[in-house]
């Protein structure tokens, strides 16, 4: 999750559930201002009527519950093709499901970075669990003002994050923060037509205020507002119906189901705020799609210094035409 820890926005996948954020919270600012700041921890007596978006998330500890599941995941990297020299920044790395998969198969070096300290404390413990602590380094910080220097990364992937935050102000960050020629890789959800007033209310109310997927032209139009160049949508897809894929997938996750039982049993509010959710992309599926936004940063052209010899054949040309 970044901000919003690696939210499926509309999907988080047990049982064909989705969690839906009830109209109390329906005003809560997404990502960086929620009450508890950065550092945010989640108590375990909080119950999940009290719990905004973001915190029950990460106290569920969702790490593949982006459009697509972790299948979307895997297609997209074998899309942007990651080298063994890539340095990659994750941003929004959640539990690390993505970071730590990408140092087993490819094993290149990688940072992942979250708003949610609790996220990262599960992806230290799975980094750890998987063997790959060594090569990849998890902390919390704020996408917006992300603790690097320029020209620093080759690839940044991010997955459903940026449907709720700024999008140009996060795009020029990653823009910031990669060397040139570096790669974005966004995967993130589209509008595939215009949202009803009724339906983009309803979306508000599910996954909080100021929840806004753009159409895939509007993402790419930001990308380039930001600076990227060879824009591209990569494995364009409307949203299915594939919540058993998704599942079979997240049962592999070990942190996401180890203590899963229990939490239901200890919060019975819990199956039904997810049901609740789990209706409302039922009945609006065909409004939405899901791709992964994709821009190269160019390099600088720097301009050509003139020899001397060049430069007073131009200041001659000048005073002889302008006499």
């Amino acid at each position: 999750m970044y901000h919003s820890t690696q939210i499926s926005f509309p999907i988080i996948d047990y049982e064909q559930v989705v969690y839906c954020q009830p109209p109390h919270y329906r005003n809560i600012i997404p990502y960086t201002h929620w009450e508890g700041g950065p550092n945010m921890s989640i108590s375990e007596d909080k119950r999940v009527e009290e719990m905004n978006y973001f915190e029950l998330i990460a106290w569920l500890g969702i790490g593949s519950s982006h459009p697509g599941g972790f299948p979307a995941t895997q297609q997209n990297l074998d899309l942007v093709q990651v080298k063994l020299e890539d340095y990659v920044l994750d941003a929004g790395c959640g539990s690390g499901l993505t970071a730590c998969h990408l140092a087993k198969t490819v094993g290149c070096k990688i940072v992942g970075v979250d708003i949610n300290s609790q996220m990262i404390e599960k992806a230290r413990l799975r980094a750890e669990r998987e063997g790959v602590s060594h090569l990849v380094e998890f902390s919390v910080s704020d996408v917006y003002d992300l603790p690097f220097n320029d020209n620093h990364f080759d690839l940044i992937i991010a997955e459903s994050i940026t449907v709720f935050l700024d999008k140009l102000k996060v795009y020029r960050e990653f823009y910031r923060v990669l060397k040139p020629e570096g790669r974005v890789a966004d995967l993130e959800m589209a509008v595939l037509k215009e949202l009803p007033t009724n339906v983009r209310r309803q979306m508000e109310e599910c996954f909080g205020f100021g929840t806004n997927p753009l159409s895939f032209e509007e993402w790419l139009n930001t990308l380039a507002q930001a600076g990227f160049q060879d824009l591209d949508i990569k494995n364009p897809q409307p949203l299915r119906n594939n919540g058993n894929v998704i599942i079979n997938e997240l049962k592999k996750d070990w942190l996401l189901v180890k203590d899963l039982t229990n939490k239901i049993k200890r919060q019975p509010f819990l199956l039904p705020r997810l049901q609740k959710n789990a209706g409302f992309m039922k009945r609006n599926r065909s409004y939405f799609g899901f791709g992964l936004i994709y821009g190269r940063k160019p390099t600088p052209i720097t301009p050509k210094k003139l020899r001397f010899k060049d430069w007073v054949r131009q200041v001659l040309f000048w005073r002889k035409h302008t006499q």
